[in-house]
């Protein structure tokens, strides 16, 4: 054990040396042959035999997984490994000295082998592999034109399914991972050699995954409107799947943060999507606000966030209408259908200090509270269409909503009562 640790001690103290001289750019006063075998070396007696990758595993002896205690003696040597790697492609992107090919060859090997599945993800490869997934980002740069295609293509999909895999496993793999994943995503995306129809295919796939980060990437790397219009379907499915609350959450908020970005470039998207998914995100608002299912797993957990984003969603589409010429009875019947949900929520939740009378088994006055915000914010935005919304609205609906409206202007506070003064005339 102390002989193992030290030797593995001695090496990365080694191989800090060897990124102290790329650092200083001594690697261009070596020969290639030189910097080659120096590569060789790290690679196949640190990296690759630590996966099971090296020439001497190749009959099938190594076990799948080293012990543990391997890993824990190795980890500086792991790490000093990976950033002499990382530190090479970086030094090839600013000079162009270092054999790209076998550059290529220590990093892709392990990637290769884990798309493939001849390695799990697994905690103890994490430092690894995290490290050959920055490298590939770098060495993605350095392509030529022609090549740059292929090697994209492998990447993205090697990205979305790590990210798709990692779902299964500890959440130390995912932080770990997942953020060079992402990183790797939006390199591929924001300077692209594939086609607007191959990343209409990807954020359909990401929508279906629900891989939610991966498609707000997706939605905004690419021109406006590209991520969101080739994958509505699939993210009208996530949002109108009432049944599977799991998708809930990621689903609206992903939606929000796309629609907030590419919406600004591009205001006709906020129609566009309002006329494919407006109904799911307002029957979400409605299920989540008046806790309609609340025995499926997560519900209540993720209540009060699903209910925000949808009013963030829905607000979005108001500011749109209400600012777009041409688009006003579009607005009123927004409002109209929108102000109806809003005060069912209002009625059910009530609001802070009791001013709303409710023994409704889970209400949620913070629930209540944001709904009267959103009155207050289009009476005060636009008092024209609020006064015609509510003049089509029954009676009993528009009393809760001005009641609303009166609780938040005023602060919440409760109305105050004048003290009856007693009065001793009747005791004569």
């Amino acid at each position: 054990g102390q002989s193992k640790s030290s030797a593995s001690e001695a090496a990365a103290l080694f191989i800090c040396a060897l990124r102290l001289l790329v650092g200083n750019n001594t690697s261009m006063e070596l020969c290639s042959d030189e910097l080659g075998n120096i590569i060789s070396m790290v690679t196949d007696s640190v990296l690759f035999q630590l996966l099971g990758l090296s020439d001497s595993d190749s009959g099938g002896t190594h076990p799948l997984i080293l012990p543990q205690s391997v890993f824990e003696d190795c980890t500086i040597l792991m790490q000093q490994a990976c950033g002499f790697i990382e530190d090479l492609c970086n030094n090839h992107s600013d000079t162009d000295v270092t054999d790209l090919a076998l550059l290529s060859h220590s990093v892709m090997k392990p990637l290769v082998a884990l798309q493939e599945k001849q390695i799990k993800l697994h905690t103890n490869y994490s430092i690894i592999l995290s490290s050959c997934i920055r490298s590939s980002v770098i060495l993605l740069r350095c392509q030529r034109e022609g090549d740059r295609m292929q090697l994209e293509k492998a990447l993205v999909q090697l990205s979305l399914s790590t990210l798709k895999d990692m779902s299964d496993h500890p959440s130390e793999l995912s932080k770990e991972l997942k953020e060079p994943c992402l990183s790797l995503l939006r390199s591929c995306s924001s300077d692209t050699s594939l086609q607007a129809g191959e990343w209409g295919e990807i954020s359909t796939y990401s929508v279906s995954n629900e891989l939610w980060d991966a498609w707000a990437i997706v939605c905004a790397s690419l021109a406006p409107g590209i991520g969101i219009k080739s994958s509505i379907y699939a993210m009208k499915g996530a949002l109108g799947d009432l049944a599977n609350t799991s998708r809930h959450a990621g689903a609206i908020v992903a939606l929000r943060v796309a629609l907030h970005s590419a919406g600004t470039e591009d205001p006709s998207l906020v129609c566009f999507v309002l006329h494919h998914v407006g109904f799911e995100v307002l029957q979400l608002l409605r299920a989540y606000s008046l806790r309609l299912a609340p025995a499926l797993e997560g519900f209540d957990e993720n209540r009060v966030n699903v209910c925000a984003e949808a009013v963030k969603v829905n607000m979005i589409a108001f500011q749109y209408l209400s600012t777009t010429s041409g688009e006003e009875g579009t607005s009123a019947s927004f409002l109209l259908a929108l102000f109806q949900v809003l005060v069912e929520s209002v009625s059910f939740n009530g609001l802070p200090g009791n001013l709303l009378d409710t023994r409704n088994t889970g209400a949620d006055e913070n629930i209540g509270r944001m709904c009267a915000q959103v009155f207050v914010h289009v009476v005060r935005s636009n008092p024209l269409v609020f006064k015609s919304t509510i003049s089509a609205m029954a009676a009993e609906s528009r009393t809760i909503l001005e009641n609303a409206v009166r609780a938040d202007m005023s602060g919440y506070a409760a109305p105050k009562r004048e003290k009856k003064k007693l009065s001793l005339k009747g005791f004569r």
